[in-house]
């Protein structure tokens, strides 16, 4: 074989070698297998509410929805094919880079695809300036900024779960939680703070379940930037607290009965100042209520509706929330939580009409001392310490072993 000859059949067998990698990429038939993958500003991809179309000169020469990893996988002739996305919710106005193709050389791609704001703004008051509030999803969201100043946005949870708040890609900019449209606070409230995100547990009873309505939660921009991108995500379940455990509800040992106090009667409060021994209550079993002195003296009330002299009454307290304790072991691990609130309020229904008192029973000793003990009614050591003077020093010479009677009176 001479040299051209020799030269000929390497260039026929390169040109065989090329042709059958171009075939084994392209299959027999001249065809490729085209691969788009639609991620949002973090890199989490979208899943299959994502739709893929293919163009050539401007037509759809194919659509592909995108699976369960946000991948779009199609076969289709060899060539170059411009890339346009569509979500399968039109309804939602989105963002991404136009101008991506792929082609038979790079059959391959990654397309970015973020949320755009859309619908009415809520206004919302914070420091006494009103803003206009958009309302952002789970996602990635392009939100405009007002550089130099905090913008606000209204993120409403649909699913319980534990969420991750951050602004994606490189803007320089500090996101946080400011509570709710009808309480905006001025500093960031989140629990759970990392440098450049921050976290919620949302529980089943944030979400809504008929007349409750769902929480709403604020959030705060701040940069000089003039747009971001704001990511909500979905991490996991809620945290585990104890505010998840179930409720012992107090039950009355003798269901109450209602109760008619003596038009005649005038009552006294007591004296928490007082000595210790200058009261004796003692439980007379026949009646179920406490006596002044003994068991057949001047009958002891706990003045459930109107308020006492230092804190308000039973009544106005659980209008406003609930009479509750937490239960400890000797190791700080957590027992139990009960629940006061059903008991007292069937005293209250029970309590006279004009006074708004009822005999002191086991039931309702017992859950003013609970109650008094845990928020601390009368250490003063504790924020709910309720024994002070106007300027909010302590009162001196509090007797804290007959504290908890400053919710009774007595017969005079």
């Amino acid at each position: 074989m001479n040299f051209m000859t020799k030269a000929t059949s390497i260039l026929l067998a390169a040109t065989l070698m090329c042709s059958a990698l171009f075939l084994g990429a392209c299959g027999n038939s001249g065809e490729v297998e085209y691969k788009v993958t639609v991620v949002d500003a973090i890199g989490n991809t979208y899943g299959k509410e994502v739709l893929v179309r293919f163009m050539q000169d401007g037509s759809q020469v194919a659509m592909q929805v995108c699976d369960e990893n946000g991948v779009a996988t199609k076969t289709l002739a060899a060539g170059e094919y411009d890339i346009q996305l569509k979500l399968a919710d039109s309804d939602v106005e989105f963002v991404y880079e136009e101008g991506v193709s792929v082609s038979a050389k790079n059959p391959e791609t990654e397309i970015e695809l973020v949320y755009k704001v859309s619908g009415e703004p809520t206004v919302i008051t914070a420091e006494t300036k009103e803003y206009d509030a958009y309302h952002v999803s789970v996602g990635c969201t392009s939100v405009e900024l007002v550089a130099g100043e905090r913008t606000y946005f209204l993120f409403t949870p649909t699913v319980a779960g534990k969420y991750e708040f951050s602004v994606a890609g490189d803007v320089e900019a500090t996101i946080g939680y400011y509570g709710a449209p009808h309480f905006v606070q001025a500093n960031n409230a989140a629990e759970e703070v990392e440098e450049d995100k921050f976290f919620v547990n949302v529980k089943e009873d944030m979400i809504s379940t008929g007349d409750t309505g769902t929480t709403v939660l604020v959030l705060g921009v701040d940069s000089d930037a003039d747009a971001c991108v704001v990511s909500i995500q979905r991490i996991g379940d809620p945290d585990y607290s104890i505010e998840d455990e179930p409720w012992t509800i107090y039950k009355a040992e003798t269901e109450p009965e209602p109760f008619t106090l003596d038009p005649n009667v005038e009552l006294e409060w007591f004296d928490v100042f007082a000595d210790t021994d200058d009261y004796k209550l003692v439980y007379n079993e026949e009646d179920g209520f406490y006596h002044l002195d003994s068991k057949n003296g001047p009958l002891v009330y706990v003045q459930l509706v109107e308020d006492s002299d230092y804190l308000a009454s039973f009544f106005n307290i659980l209008d406003r929330s609930g009479v509750v304790k937490y239960f400890f072991d000797e190791d700080g691990e957590f027992v139990k939580k009960e629940s006061y609130s059903e008991c007292l309020m069937e005293y209250i229904d029970c309590s006279d009409e004009e006074t708004g008192v009822y005999p002191l029973t086991e039931d309702l000793k017992y859950i003013i001392q609970q109650r008094g003990e845990y928020v601390g009614w009368w250490n003063s050591e504790m924020n709910d310490f309720i024994f002070k003077d106007t300027t909010g020093e302590a009162l001196e010479g509090l007797n804290t072993e007959i504290a908890w009677l400053f919710m009774c009176c007595y017969e005079k």
